[in-house]
């Protein structure tokens, strides 16, 4: 049997070595859809990771694949519904709870966007680079004292919430299940969108999430508050977000995913970009939050693992 590998650069060796010795393995760096799609037609397992979008269309150019190995928890890239239907088989990390709690690159991430923002380093670093030293423009805030509320309190929003004690900082969190007596917990998510001065989105994109920070809880938010976004772009309502921004209802956005991301000629006229190119309070970063070589390589390595004792 053939496995693909669809984005070889930086891949583990490691789980190379291991598909190898049960596999046929075919590494290539395909750099847009259509060479993909050329690609598949005798493939009957992929590994894949973000820059696709595994759509009908191009799974229906794959009558031979059985399995879609995919080292990430979110499967918003992956038709899902079609794939299963044709007797597919998808080897995630969805639910790898006691694993995934080893992995804190997207916690990390995070919090780079959140003192980024906060401190204004982009923008004063793009003014010292034009030759200019205004340090009275850029004064940022502190972080002991502020309230942090976290939306979704599950592996990434533990791991936030902790680093947050390191700065002094009171944490909250929202979540459909209650998860710790350590951290004050809202009832809904409304009251937490009022009381916080830094929100941070984990919840994963499913049906019921689509758009879950929706107009009615970003009203909520106070003038100062700054939101951070490192789960998936349509968990929440760009436009609001950008209408909030330009109108001073909230004080800043950091985001690590976009709606719609997998269609890459839209992006520079996504609203946020948009935005941020008229020189607002926002950081946008291409979904790297995952995005580090151990992170990635660990992550590689159990999903090799999982696929092999499954198929055993």
């Amino acid at each position: 049997m053939k496995v693909l590998i669809t984005e070889s650069g930086d891949f583990s060796p490691k789980a190379i070595t291991e598909l190898q010795k049960h596999f046929e393995v075919i590494q290539r760096d395909f750099i847009s859809q259509e060479e993909l799609m050329q690609n598949l037609s005798d493939i009957d397992i992929i590994f894949i990771r973000l820059r696709f979008k595994f759509t009908k269309e191009l799974l229906q150019k794959a009558p031979q694949l059985k399995y879609i190995l995919t080292a990430t928890t979110g499967l918003d890239h992956i038709d899902v519904d079609y794939f299963e239907s044709t007797g597919g088989k998808i080897i995630s990390l969805k639910g790898e709870v006691d694993f995934l709690g080893s992995i804190p690159s997207t916690a990390e991430h995070t919090w780079t966007l959140l003192l980024a923002l906060l401190k204004k380093l982009p923008t004063a670093f793009d003014d010292v680079k034009s030759g200019n030293w205004n340090r009275d423009i850029f004064k940022g805030n502190n972080l002991s004292g502020k309230k942090i509320g976290i939306l979704g309190l599950g592996r990434v929003g533990k791991q936030v919430a902790h680093f947050a004690e390191a700065f002094a900082m009171e944490v909250a969190y929202f979540d459909i299940i209650k998860q710790s007596n350590k951290y004050k917990c809202f009832n809904n998510p409304g009251e937490m969108f009022g009381w916080a001065d830094i929100l941070s989105i984990h919840i994963p994109y499913t049906n019921e999430n689509g758009n879950f920070v929706n107009e009615g809880l970003l009203q909520k938010c106070q003038p100062n508050a700054i939101i951070i976004n490192t789960s998936r772009g349509n968990v929440w309502d760009e436009n609001v977000l950008v209408s909030l921004l330009k109108n001073g209802k909230i004080k800043g956005i950091a985001t690590d995913v976009l709606q719609n991301e997998f269609e890459k000629e839209t992006i520079s006229q996504n609203p946020l970009v948009l935005l941020a190119n008229q020189k607002y309070n926002i950081i946008i970063t291409p979904h790297i939050a995952g995005a580090t070589r151990e992170s990635m390589a660990l992550t590689e390595d159990f999903i090799v693992d999982k696929f092999i004792a499954t198929i055993k």
